[in-house]
């Protein structure tokens, strides 16, 4: 297995830089559609094959990289669609000369501000809720950041181990997010620069291996759910000063919490949207009694953690509803219904590229390896609880 830091032949560069450039110029990673024609048009026609043999570490490629694994790019391990959004790591930013400045000097130094801040959260002998930093929070700190961005962030949030453990949608605004402190980041301290980061995430991917467990703060294989829009300051079409006068230095002052407190009980699909259209029986032209069931048994398995049933019951739920928006399938709905926002037809990508995943749980069969899907691959609660919103006034 090639380590993260070997050489990269003309072919896995150049993958690399169709990827990067449109990244840094709109703040999103490119549909895989776009990346094989741009491929192809530079004399290279098997992209696919070119992406997947970037170098990582850990995983399976017989059983589709399954347990703990990190690598140059994320990807849907099951089926590369047209309309997926393959994504780079920062490890690429070792090899890429258009991602270096942006995950080797803006990446480093937001993960040592989460860093800094988790260290110095104020504990409590009698609480135990999460401390958060959000992207208001970020923004305030550092006034010289571009709101693009802050806004580009979830885009490499969603792909590095320790990053994705914390982010979450946030707030109004789509771009928004908030980053839970957890306690993983502490694994990552006194990382000063690209390859110290790199080295640390090999690290802690190859101790998850050897223990035969899949390490917490590491993501299990799942497919790629996109990045949030935005643009970022560009210069000559690749992003340079993003930052306008790069992050400064974290003093380690303690900040003020913003704590959410826990919902009781653990809540998937919102209460309220229940409890609405339970109001709705009896007066709508397409029944939802099963859609209620559903939704009810979701949130049970949820509250229970039973990974499996919620990826089946999340599956359902997406099979289920496209009458209800005028359409015979959800590809068709994620597609061509006119969503409220654009926020709402990006939860909806996302769910549909869902779908792959959900089929991996429900129809791969029984192997000499222990399973590795837990709660934490189960879709965020923001992208359903979205639809069934669309859905509700639709009824």
């Amino acid at each position: 297995m090639p380590a993260l830091t070997d050489p990269l032949d003309d072919a896995q560069l150049a993958l690399l830089k169709v990827m990067a450039e449109p990244f840094l110029k709109d703040g999103q990673w490119p549909f895989w559609h776009y990346v094989e024609g741009m491929m192809d048009q530079l004399g290279f026609d098997d992209a696919e094959g070119v992406l997947k043999s970037l170098p990582k570490v850990g995983g399976s490629q017989s059983s589709g990289l399954v347990g703990p694994w990190y690598g140059l790019a994320w990807y849907d391990r099951v089926h590369l669609a047209d309309d997926s959004r393959p994504a780079l790591t920062a490890a690429a930013g070792l090899h890429s000369p258009e991602l270096r400045h942006f995950f080797g000097d803006n990446f480093v130094s937001v993960l040592q501000y989460l860093v800094k801040h988790q260290r110095n959260v104020r504990l409590s002998p009698n609480q135990s809720d999460p401390t958060y930093i959000t992207s208001e929070d970020f923004k305030r700190d550092h006034p010289a950041v571009t709101d693009e961005f802050v806004a580009a962030l979830p885009g490499v949030f969603e792909h590095e181990p320790v990053l994705r453990r914390g982010y979450q949608p946030w707030g109004m605004n789509p771009g928004g997010w908030r980053f839970q402190l957890h306690k993983w980041l502490k694994d990552y301290r006194n990382i000063d620069d690209l390859p110290g980061y790199v080295a640390r995430v090999v690290e802690v991917t190859e101790a998850a291996i050897n223990s035969q467990l899949p390490a917490s703060p590491l993501p299990a294989p799942s497919p790629i759910f996109g990045s949030s829009g935005g643009v970022l300051a560009t210069h000559g079409g690749i992003a340079a000063g993003v930052l306008s006068a790069g992050l400064p230095t974290v003093t380690g002052a303690i900040i003020p919490r913003t704590v959410l407190p826990p919902e009781e009980p653990p809540q998937y699909v919102d209460e309220d949207l229940i409890k609405e259209l339970e109001t709705k029986q009896g007066h709508t032209r397409l029944s939802p009694d099963k859609l209620l069931q559903l939704m009810r048994e979701l949130n049970a398995c949820f509250r229970g953690g039973h990974a499996y049933a919620c990826h089946a019951l999340v599956r359902a739920i997406i099979d289920h509803v496209p009458p209800i928006l005028g359409q015979k399938s959800f590809q068709a709905a994620a597609s061509n219904y006119a969503w409220p926002t654009e926020a709402d037809r990006k939860y909806a990508k996302k769910l549909l590229e869902f779908k792959n995943q959900a089929d991996d749980v429900m129809h791969r069969q029984i192997r000499t390896s222990r399973g590795v899907i837990t709660m934490h691959d189960v879709p965020l609660r923001a992208y359903i609880n979205a639809l069934l919103r669309v859905c509700i006034d639709q009824l």
